[in-house]
């Protein structure tokens, strides 16, 4: 496959777990969307019919009239995540019994946002849910925030809406990780795991892979835990055995990759030919298509867990679903989950008189994923990431006995 087909299909990929995506990436071309997405909406289907089974939440009561505006990426490349986002909110709809749900397409687009907030705030709906891509949330919350409108935004990571929230004092509740939350999760398994062995820090030079060895060192260095070899690798390259040469020279067994998953696929590849051993560890790049390569066996990676997972399994002592055998996102039960937020926030109230936003905070909602919380930032209390290796080819769960966990 040429190189710039696998870099369109990475930048699909980012979209489907939730990365920010922005516009000079999305020049996806449709028949390489199609591709990436067909395994994903085959899913949807399935898992839809699972959440049609659930039963109802106490929530769901006298709220007939609640208007609920959902905005996604309805049409074109990025379709497949406002599929979810639809299926996911209908399911819920349908689950529930109540509520009225108005759907709007923002295209992952600034104008698609501006022009889908300027819609809901003419429709009077209460909440809305949504706006996975930053580039339309960015238009619409300050629209939505003029209007006293609240949002549980999906997907969106970046750390930068913080700041903004705060100066704007928007009424925005953020269901999906923060960008910190990855290097928080990988550093929190490596300070356990790799506190007795050499390890090197090492990145692609991209902004993701420098950013996020960056922050691993910092978090690392906090425990006084210190890599024996850092460095800015070249990345692409069909052969990485000078950098293997290095890293064994420094006397590293163990390497934090900051980098993609064809990259360490490579390095774990050469290091395995010639003899050298090394544990590698990643973030969440490391989930690609098959295409990017295959990491060996025993390469650490934290992602987000397959949402189908915590449907048949079992909870902990927290209420945390245990398993999550195959890492990823989906889209469709984070919907059905801000669904029944939206129900639950208006739960025997008139949505014409509104609420006071401060008291979701710290509030604990019951939904489909379990019970969700926020801090007082509007972000969900604890870290949504989970821990993963890679074992005969494929990410199972690791037994850990971190907080970290998926979004329960």
């Amino acid at each position: 496959m040429e190189e710039e087909q696998i870099a369109h299909i990475r930048s699909f990929c980012l979209a489907l777990s939730g990365r920010a995506v922005h516009q000079d990436v999305m020049a996806v071309s449709l028949p390489i969307a199609k591709k990436a997405a067909f395994g994903i909406r085959a899913m949807t289907g399935l898992l839809l019919a699972a959440l049609l089974t659930l039963p109802a939440t106490s929530g769901s009561r006298a709220q007939s009239e609640l208007r609920i505006g959902i905005s996604a990426p309805l049409s074109d490349y990025f379709s497949v995540i406002g599929d979810q986002i639809e299926a996911g909110a209908r399911a819920a709809r349908d689950v529930e019994g109540t509520g009225s749900l108005e759907f709007f397409d923002d295209a992952c687009e600034p104008k698609g946002g501006a022009r889908t907030a300027e819609a809901m705030v003419a429709a009077g709906v209460a909440v809305a849910i949504g706006y996975p891509c930053i580039e339309s949330f960015d238009e619409a919350m300050p629209i939505l925030a003029d209007a006293d409108t609240p949002l549980i935004l999906l997907g969106v990571q970046s750390e930068a809406i913080a700041v903004e929230r705060r100066k704007g004092n928007w009424p925005v509740l953020r269901l999906a990780p923060k960008s910190a939350d990855e290097a928080d999760a990988i550093a929190d398994y490596m300070k356990r795991a790799w506190r007795e062995v050499n390890f090197a820090i090492i990145d692609d030079g991209t902004l993701y892979g420098r950013e996020l060895a960056e922050a691993v060192r910092f978090r690392m260095e906090e425990d006084n835990l210190k890599p024996v070899f850092t460095d800015t690798y070249r990345p692409q390259l069909d052969n990485q055995v000078a950098l293997i040469r290095r890293l064994r020279k420094a006397g590293a067994t163990h390497v934090f990759v900051g980098g993609d998953a064809s990259d360490a696929a490579i390095i774990g590849a050469d290091a395995a030919r010639i003899g050298i051993p090394l544990t590698l560890a990643g973030g969440t790049a490391f989930l690609a298509p098959a295409s990017a390569g295959t990491l060996a066996d025993g390469t650490t990676l934290v992602a987000l867990p397959a949402w189908p997972d915590v449907m048949d399994k079992p909870s902990d002592e927290d209420g945390m679903a245990v398993s999550a055998a195959h890492p990823g996102n989906n889209y469709l039960v984070p919907a059905y989950a801000a669904l029944q937020i939206a129900l639950a926030i208006f739960e025997g109230k008139d949505p014409a008189e509104g609420f006071f936003f401060g008291d979701l905070l710290g509030r604990t909602f019951d939904t489909v994923l379990g019970p969700i919380s926020f801090d007082g930032n509007g972000d969900v209390s604890r870290n949504l990431f989970r821990i993963f290796v890679m074992e005969d080819g494929k990410p199972v769960l690791a037994e850990t006995d971190s907080s970290i966990g998926s979004i329960q």
